[in-house]
């Protein structure tokens, strides 16, 4: 979860906001949509952990025609358009200041270095996990546990001697208002994208020891500990920069530790935000190559989506056209395009998984349930509540971006009723020690 949204989105968002009070309210509704969304789905991974994340709930709750829209969504969007969103965000706005002179590279190929440098993250990041998910697995607690608590220790210390009586507060005079539909919608869109990753656990679900007790601790309590530290650093970030200013420093950690500490702090900072950007990137890499593996097990996906390497058991096809995509869009888009093009795909796949619980719960009342979302259902309600007016907000807006989306979408949903419906099932060859998953 952690990843270039909580550095990148806090300007955007203020930018649609007046006032500090609702920019921090803005913030905690995220978190409280990423945690009902989490909560419902470690109800379905805990009752059915698999390979391939939400794509075999959908499956069993919607029937394979939703599923395969949806699967190609995530294959076409979400997941590349994730991994290119994050890499070109790394590169455009980190990596200049951690690499100074050798951030310009001598052989680019006619390339800008921001799209070289991006480059290099998706495939190098791909070729770890290529190798290996126990390696991956180990690379990302360290990327991501230390800077993860730095930048905690570092939020605390900002407070400590900044206090809430400069920055944004001590420049606000208006009274709190509620904004407008139009603006609350356009806010809430980047911070929906920073906290992306909240069912992150379930496209490995098969392989987690113990997933019935361990998928519900992983989306539930990680969902609440990155709550926590986003709403901490968006504090932090309000008592360094008045309201205008922070819509307008592009990024606003880096910005921020240059402004409290010099160029040797803003170095340190940066660096810990790169390793936590390179964990992010990680991340995705590992469990979006997943939905690919899933979706070729039905006849779905490429067959040679469903092959895993004979030494590492990595799904290496799935690995390598995920990174094959990426790149495709980094070369096609800018930033912004790329982060309201994964967005608006998210909001989409994310309403349908998560109302899959109550669908399930309806068709499927007698399988076993070792975790039961709490809330029930008003919890999954509230979610796809949000998220729809969001998307009709987009809509109204005529934003390409939920277009391209909803387009990817409903081509998929013609291509599986008119080619494909009737297709036979690729058969579900068993991965390692008798598991249909790739290994661990």
């Amino acid at each position: 979860m952690l990843g270039i949204g909580i550095f990148i989105a806090p300007p955007v968002v203020a930018a649609q906001l007046d006032h500090p009070g609702t920019f921090l309210i803005m913030w905690l509704a995220g978190g409280a949509s990423a945690l009902f969304g989490a909560l419902a789905v470690a109800e379905l991974g805990a009752m059915m952990p698999r390979a391939g994340g939400d794509y075999p709930y959908l499956r069993l709750a919607y029937g394979p025609g939703i599923a395969f829209g949806v699967g190609w969504l995530q294959l076409l969007a979400i997941f590349p358009g994730s991994l290119a969103t994050m890499a070109v965000g790394t590169a455009s706005f980190q990596l200049p200041v951690v690499l100074g002179s050798y951030y310009e590279l001598p052989l680019t190929f006619g390339l800008s270095p921001t799209i070289t440098w991006a480059f290099v993250i998706v495939i190098g990041l791909t070729a770890l996990n290529h190798v290996g998910v126990v390696l991956s697995g180990r690379f990302q607690v360290g990327l991501t546990g230390i800077p993860v608590l730095v930048l905690l220790v570092a939020g605390v210390c900002v407070l400590v001697s900044q206090g809430t009586d400069g920055g944004a507060w001590g420049s606000t005079t208006t009274p709190i208002r509620a904004p407008g539909l139009e603006a609350t919608a356009l806010a809430f869109l980047p911070v929906y994208f920073a906290y992306s990753g909240w069912n992150a656990a379930i496209f490995v679900g098969g392989e987690i020891r113990n997933p019935a007790r361990n998928l519900p601790r992983a989306l539930v309590g990680g969902t609440l500990a990155v709550t926590a530290l986003y709403f901490l650093l968006c504090v932090g970030f309000l008592a360094v920069f008045p309201m205008t200013d922070l819509a307008h420093v592009g990024e606003a950690g880096t910005a921020a530790a240059r402004t409290l500490f010099g160029s040797l702090g803003e170095l340190g900072v940066t660096t810990l935000i790169v390793l936590a950007m390179l964990g992010s990137i990680n991340g995705t890499v590992l469990t979006g190559s997943r939905i690919a593996y899933a979706m070729a097990g039905h006849g779905h996906a490429p067959a040679s989506a469903r092959k895993l390497h004979r030494r590492f058991r990595t799904p290496v096809a799935a690995l390598w056209m995920q990174a094959g995509w990426s790149l495709v869009l980094v070369l096609s888009q800018s930033f912004e395009q790329l982060m309201n093009y994964t967005s608006a795909a998210m909001l989409i796949t994310g309403t349908l998984t998560v109302m899959a619980v109550i669908v399930l719960r309806r068709k499927l009342p007698d399988t076993k349930r070792p975790y039961r979302t709490w809330g029930y259902p008003v919890t999954p309600i509230l979610y796809a509540t949000s998220s729809l007016v969001v998307l009709s907000v987009l809509a109204s807006n005529l934003d390409p971006s939920l277009f391209l989306g909803a387009g990817w979408f409903v081509g998929a949903l013609l291509i599986h009723h008119f080619f494909l419906r009737r297709r036979v099932p690729a058969p579900n060859h068993a991965g390692p020690a008798g598991t249909s998953t790739p290994d661990g």
